[in-house]
């Protein structure tokens, strides 16, 4: 087979501006301290991560491989053994035309590794795979289905699914605490000396490790196993991993469950997704989606192979290198469906459906940092964003459609063509808005191509694109993934010795021009001195007592701290000096409340501010000298800005965005809802949301009872024998009837474009007793089953059934006609003629504004708000002439309850003899 079009014509490893550097590294993994090989470039924490990487990373090869070139030395040999066992396996599975194709493969693959212009995410080491050249038939796929939000049995789905996590995380604190307390038997037995210090009889700290380990479930055989494992060791030694003998996964619940839901529903924040809210918040694995086909993309890219393509590695000095970034998209695009033969899945399942559909997941890493560094905002930032994710989408479309012309398309591509090429066909229109010329040309370009291609040959991979987050693959490629923001404006760079020290970040820098460097950098940064410091500088600590000496050891100090009360401290200044000067103990030195500024007799404003210019601040809030423009441009984005960003990148991803937002740990479900219908109103393709954990500090204040003690009862008295008497009181329902002359109100609406009316009867205290319904043009029978409803109705609440069962019965029931209501100055839309009668009359009779869609301020239908003004008036006159109370004459439901607190005063009295003289009238 041959697929040289597949492959890219750039040679990253003869391109110049990608050459890699690397220098001999100790990076501490742990306890220990390894030697390694890196780029110069990368931070101690990226060699750590790609150490790591390495280590998770799957060795497998095919029974024939290629002879092995020259191991690089980078990462000691693990970046040139990846790139080695993705090429043998695509020359096995006929990827490459021969062999020097091959090995040019890998050492492309290599340079873009080292050089930072794209990194792989973690994949499993072992699973569950078809051998990929046993060749074995997959079995029929199974019609895909997700369940709706609005169905009964997805309720009964999530309230499991809540379960489930809430079971986890309970097994996970306990976990937690186990091996603690095995770890602290350890500890007890390393810090004693002497023959007995195993002994439980003789060893209290012991002991109580023991007791705690066992009341925490713990077995008394494996205290014992800890005790017997810890004999040997001593204070310095390395205590077991008790954790790996509890429980062997670490790792939240697997899967992710998705669901559909109407898009209006959630953007209106409906109750029902309440329950959804509150199961994404705890269980972190819930998605939903509006379309079953976003629900299908969504599942795929859960198990798709994940890369990302750094577009920060490809800016220039005069643009973008457009060329580079698609030869790196296609190089990838390759690794990747290699990738899909030869990957591990948790599942049978995802198995199966790997290899059937071979998804991908390539994303933009770099996005935060170039907008950043060439200055883009607002819309011009998102356009060059989304041109980006075009670029990308296109590329790797026609690196698929190239694949597909010699190996094949997908199973079930000829099943699913009309559906791939329509959506293709509509990328095409989407490109139309976007602004940046020359990506766009490009993105035009490889799209109309893949197009023609995918019409004759088919595609190679069902999706290829995918927006998500990855800690671990933001840390090793140095930059943020999708539409991450930037975290921090700042920076840091290593010395020789291993040393952090804080910078700008590149980005910012890069933006930022030759007069606004120091000033953001001194606001950011601090000044790391004392000198003209707010309140702390030398000449007030040399009237505290300190001398020239001690204030140079605290400049010293000042360059690698972060905070002033690490400076003013006993490790830096003698403690001796410190005791002689102030008059403390050594308890006082170790309190964990001690600061030496404080008795120093500086105040906390003062310690603040001289820390904000120490140590700088954390954003540009405050930073006077900067003019708006910039600061605004450099302001970390909102989530606000984040969803634009995501709805502009989701236009052109082959999948909805799997990066769930996260919510503040104290946030609750209606927080939720509230982002919830956030993200389906500004039309995201799918909605996932987490919650960050709570901090480590947070304790519940929580009292303790002592149960009340039993009297103690006499010997010598008899026990007293109670007799339960049981009376049953059967009372009679009988029927309460209307008055003849009753009050009550019509209300006249049309709900999507049906006119309804309905007719309130009450009692005399204003209770709803009967209800009419009558459609206006509609069929008899329609018309004649809506009649016989009301009747029901009416006899129910007549019988003392309460309106309120009546409510939560028919609510939000679904059915046509439906849609939006006019008429109504509360009810705005309804789901149902039945949703729309009992929201309308839960609203009017039981105060039920929670069902309201519309300006609750406009609900006063008689303008005179609540009356409390013309209460106090009727009150004095009260007092003269006996009212009535109006709710025996107005009907509460019209005015939607506010006459409670009011009364008629009559104006006349009638004179009831003739000495009582000429009526009097009320003034």
């Amino acid at each position: 087979m041959r697929t040289e079009s597949a492959l890219p014509s750039l040679r990253f490893s003869e391109y110049p501006d990608h050459a890699v550097v690397l220098e001999v590294r100790e990076v501490e993994r742990g306890s220990r301290v390894v030697e390694t090989v890196c780029p110069r470039d990368w931070t101690s924490a990226q060699a750590e991560a790609w150490l790591d990487w390495a280590d998770a990373t799957p060795h497998d090869l095919p029974q024939m491989t290629l002879a092995p070139v020259p191991a690089d030395e980078a990462l000691n040999g693990a970046i040139s053994a990846y790139a080695s066992r993705l090429m043998n396996w695509g020359h096995a599975l006929g990827y490459f035309s021969d062999v020097p194709q091959a090995y040019e493969f890998q050492r492309e693959l290599t340079v873009t590794l080292l050089g930072g212009l794209a990194a792989p995410a973690l994949s499993l080491k072992d699973g569950h795979r078809r051998h990929p050249l046993a060749g074995d038939r997959l079995p029929d796929a199974p019609e895909p289905r997700y369940a709706a939000l609005e169905d009964y049995a997805c309720t009964r789905e999530l309230q499991d699914l809540l379960v489930a996590a809430r079971s986890e995380e309970i097994a996970r604190s306990t976990r937690d605490q186990l091996h603690a307390a095995l770890s602290d038997i350890s500890a007890a037995i390393a810090r004693t000396e002497g023959e007995h210090r195993a002994s439980l009889q003789a060893n209290p700290a012991l002991a109580r490790a023991a007791l705690k380990a066992r009341r925490l479930g713990a077995s008394d055989a494996l205290i014992r196993l800890a005790i017997q494992s810890s004999q040997n060791l001593t204070e310095d030694s390395a205590l077991p991993d008790w954790s790996r003998q509890v429980v062997h996964a670490d790792a939240p619940l697997s899967g992710a469950k998705i669901i559909t839901a109407a898009r209006d529903l959630i953007a209106a924040g409906d109750p029902s997704g309440r329950l959804a809210a509150q199961t994404m918040l705890e269980s972190g694995r819930l998605w939903i989606a509006f379309d079953p086909a976003d629900a299908e993309a969504l599942d795929n890219a859960f198990i798709a192979p994940r890369a990302a393509i750094n577009a920060w590695a490809f800016q220039t000095g005069n643009g973008f290198d457009v060329e580079g970034f698609t030869a790196c998209t296609a190089l990838w695009t390759v690794a990747l469906d290699i990738e899909t033969a030869i990957a591990y899945a948790a599942t049978p399942e995802a198995d199966e459906r790997l290899r059937r559909l071979r998804p991908l997941g390539l994303t933009v890493a770099g996005l935060s940092e170039l907008l950043t560094a060439k200055g883009f905002v607002a819309d011009e930032g998102l356009d060059v964003a989304a041109s980006l994710m075009a670029l990308l989408d296109a590329q790797s479309r026609l690196t698929s459609a190239q694949l597909a012309r010699t190996l094949g398309a997908f199973e079930g591509f000829a099943a699913d063509k009309d559906a791939l090429v329509s959506h293709l066909s509509q990328t095409l229109y989407r490109l139309s808005p976007l602004k940046a010329a020359d990506l766009k040309a490009h993105s035009l370009t490889a799209l109309q191509d893949a197009l023609r291609a995918a019409k004759t040959t088919g595609l190679r991979n069902v999706q290829t694109t995918a927006l998500f987050e990855d800690a671990d693959l933001s840390l090793r490629l140095g930059v943020t993934l999708g539409d991450t923001p930037l975290a921090r404006l700042t920076g840091y760079l290593e010395t020789e010795d291993g040393t952090p020290v804080d910078i700008l970040h590149p980005a910012v820098h890069a933006s930022l021009k030759a007069g606004e460097i120091d000033i953001v950098r001194r606001h950011l940064l601090g000044a790391r001195t004392l000198h003209d410091a707010p309140h702390i500088h030398a000449q007030a600590l040399k009237a505290k007592g300190l001398s020239d000496f001690e204030v140079s050891h605290l400049e010293t100090a000042l360059i690698t701290a972060t905070r002033l009360e690490d400076v003013f401290s006993a490790s830096v200044l003698d403690a001796d000096f410190i005791k002689d000067v102030w008059g403390l103990s050594d308890d006082d030195l170790n309190a964990p409340t001690f600061n030496l500024l404080s008795v120093m007799g500086f105040s906390d404003g003062d310690i603040a501010a001289a820390q904000a210019y120490v140590f700088g601040h954390a954003d540009l809030s405050g930073c006077g000298d900067l003019d708006e423009a910039t600061r605004a441009r450099l302001t970390l984005a909102n989530l606000k800005t984040r969803m634009a960003l995501r709805q502009r990148l989701e236009a052109f991803a082959s999948a909805p965005s799997v990066a769930p937002v996260s919510l503040d740990w104290d946030q609750a479900a209606p927080e939720a809802l509230k982002i919830m219908a956030k993200m389906a109103g500004n039309g995201l393709r799918a909605i996932g949301l987490n919650r960050r954990a709570a901090p480590q500090s947070l304790t519940l204040d929580i009292p303790e009872y002592e149960e009340a003690r039993r009297p103690v009862e006499s010997p010598r008295e008899a026990p007293t024998v109670q007799k339960v008497i049981e009376k049953i009181i059967e009372r009679e329902r009988s029927r309460q009837k209307l008055p003849d002359r009753r009050k009550g109100y019509i209300q006249k609406a049309s709900v999507g474009g049906h006119k309804v009316y309905i007719h309130t009867g009450e009692y005399e205290d204003g209770a709803l007793g009967e209800i009419f319904i009558d459609m206006h043009k509609e069929g008899a029978a329609f018309r004649s089953l809506m009649n016989n409803f009301a009747i029901s109705v009416s006899i129910g609440l007549q019988y003392g059934v309460p309106l309120d069962e009546f409510v939560d019965a028919f609510v939000f029931t679904r059915f046509e006609p439906a849609g939006p209501v006019s008429g109504n100055d509360s009810i705005k839309s309804a789901t149902s003629i039945l949703d729309y009668i009992f929201r309308e009359l839960a609203i009017s009779y039981l105060n039920r504004d929670d069902l309201s869609n519309a300006d609750p301020d406009a609900l006063n239908a008689d303008g005179l708000g609540q009356g409390h003004g013309l209460g106090q008036n009727l009150g004095q006159l009260q007092s003269e002439n006996e009212g009535i109370a109006a709710s025996h004459l107005i009907s509460k439901g019209f005015m939607r309850g506010q006459p409670d607190n009011l009364v008629v005063v009559p104006f006349a009295k009638k004179k009831t003899d003739d000495t009582s003289g000429p009526s009097s009238e009320a003034q």
